[in-house]
């Protein structure tokens, strides 16, 4: 249920703003660049990543309540750490890495980026989805598996 809940909050922030920013230069007065949300920030095939990485805790919740979870190659707690373990990566990764508002570099052009905290929760939503993924597969590894009636 924690891994579900960082998958939720995270799809959540995804919608939020992550960076802000302000472009100055020599003398001059700065312009406010509008704000870049989280499926802004990335681009391409992360957008699909983030989806699928952040809807698997969602659907295994899901699949464990109806009691119909499909048979796995892998075990479950171990898929889910790994899917938070990488969405963690990818976030912290474009927090140390903000995108640029301009792509080509103009002398004397200063950007500073500000980031909005709607990107430190979806870091913190990808790292409970790893501790919520860590949980279940040591919780299991004990015999703490609650069994069904």
């Amino acid at each position: 249920m924690i891994a579900a809940a960082g998958g939720l909050v995270l799809l959540v922030c995804m919608f939020l703003p992550w960076f802000s920013g302000e472009l100055g230069g020599r003398g001059s007065a700065g312009v406010v660049v509008p704000t870049t949300t989280g499926w802004e920030s990335y681009g391409g095939v992360f957008d699909l990543t983030f989806v699928v990485l952040a809807g698997l805790p969602i659907a295994l919740a899901v699949a464990r309540a109806n009691d119909s979870v499909p048979p796995l190659p892998i075990a479950q707690g171990a898929l889910v750490t790994a899917a938070g373990a990488l969405l963690f990566v990818l976030v912290l990764v474009r927090l140390i890495d903000p995108p640029q508002p301009i792509d080509v570099a103009v002398p004397g052009l200063a950007l500073d980026t500000t980031r909005k905290l709607a990107a430190f929760g979806a870091a913190l939503a990808a790292a409970a989805i790893a501790v919520g993924g860590y949980l279940q597969r040591s919780m299991r590894r004990v015999g703490f598996e609650p069994t069904s009636p």
